[in-house]
């Protein structure tokens, strides 16, 4: 398999025979690892690991912002497996090669290149190949805010998502390991950012992949008008003309079908074209604020920080 991130340091252990739950070879495992994800956990591994050796986590970071608790790449071989509860973490898994299957409550789902999976570790899990091999980015993160996020999203969503290979899912991890390895000023910061915006992407990633099959004819053609007319005046009035419907009515599946209000899901929309442009252009800040079509810059400056953690020009800056 190729090199998935070449600018990040590793350390690469391989397994010399297997390793299991019952003879912990505690070498081939981080400190954080060996102190939680152990505990209540069945495993058996064969194959080898590229382990990424990221900094201390300070406690105002543990307590106020999303964080990273480990992430490896592992090169599973025939018969690999873990089972666990009862861990604190969130666990992000992306398939790179191989095929694999995840049980999580009450049913089984089949992995293969580009499927992934996200989960509360906290409930009973078991992962495991279904093959020779099964080649897997597995990120575990954390932070106060996770327990409401997960909640919302296992509301709306299976665990497993589907993404191409070096998609958007595998920059912003990227971001995040590069954020975490190169020194530099408000570290946890950065990585907090980092974690909400590949948050931010799973939502819509899982919102495109999940099927809708109950989704009303009306609602679904209305998430389409608002992706594509955004950035005109929009009001919960025209929207339920245009859906005709009441406004009680669209409210309540619109939320029950995307997640969102119809309002949050356009700024969500004028957020994600506004990071976009400020990334690809050198358009002034008030002239996306117009694009996306908010014509107050203040508002936009306001909106944008409460939405990114951090203004406009701090996050062009920053890119």
């Amino acid at each position: 398999m190729e090199n998935l991130f070449p600018d990040i340091h590793f350390l690469t252990t391989v397994s010399q025979g297997r390793l299991s739950s019952k003879h912990i070879d505690t070498t081939c495992l981080t400190a954080e690892v060996n102190q939680a994800a152990v505990r209540n956990t069945n495993f058996c591994i064969s194959g080898s690991v590229d382990a990424f050796q990221r900094p201390p986590i300070s406690d105002f970071a543990r307590q106020n912002l999303f964080y990273i608790q480990d992430f490896d790449i592992f090169h599973y071989q025939f018969g690999s497996f873990t089972e666990r509860s009862g861990f604190d973490s969130f666990l992000l898994l992306y398939t790179y090669d191989g095929s694999g299957s995840l049980t999580y409550e009450g049913k089984t789902y089949p992995l293969k290149s580009g499927d992934g999976f996200f989960i509360n570790c906290m409930n009973y899990h078991l992962y495991k190949v279904e093959g020779n091999h099964w080649d897997t980015g597995i990120l575990h993160i954390n932070g106060i805010l996770l327990p409401a996020f997960y909640e919302m999203f296992q509301e709306h969503y299976e665990p497993i998502f589907h993404e191409e290979l070096n998609g958007q899912l595998h920059q912003d991890i990227h971001k995040l390991l590069k954020t975490y390895q190169d020194p530099q000023y408000y570290r946890d910061w950065q990585a907090s950012s980092c974690i909400d915006q590949l948050l931010n992407h799973l939502l819509i990633l899982s919102h495109a992949n999940n099927v809708l099959h109950d989704t009303p004819d009306n609602i679904r053609y209305l998430i389409k008008y608002i992706e594509s007319n955004f950035a005109q005046p929009l009001t919960l009035d025209s929207l339920a003309a245009f859906a005709n419907t009441s406004k009680f009515y669209l409210s309540r599946e619109f939320k029950k079908h995307t997640g969102y209000s119809p309002n949050e899901y356009i700024i969500s929309l004028r957020t994600e074209r506004a990071k976009s442009l400020l990334k690809n252009t050198t358009l002034p800040v008030y002239a996306i604020a117009h694009e996306i079509g908010i014509h107050d810059i203040n508002n936009f400056t306001n909106l944008f920080k409460k939405r990114v953690g951090m203004t406009p020009t701090q996050y062009r800056k920053y890119l």
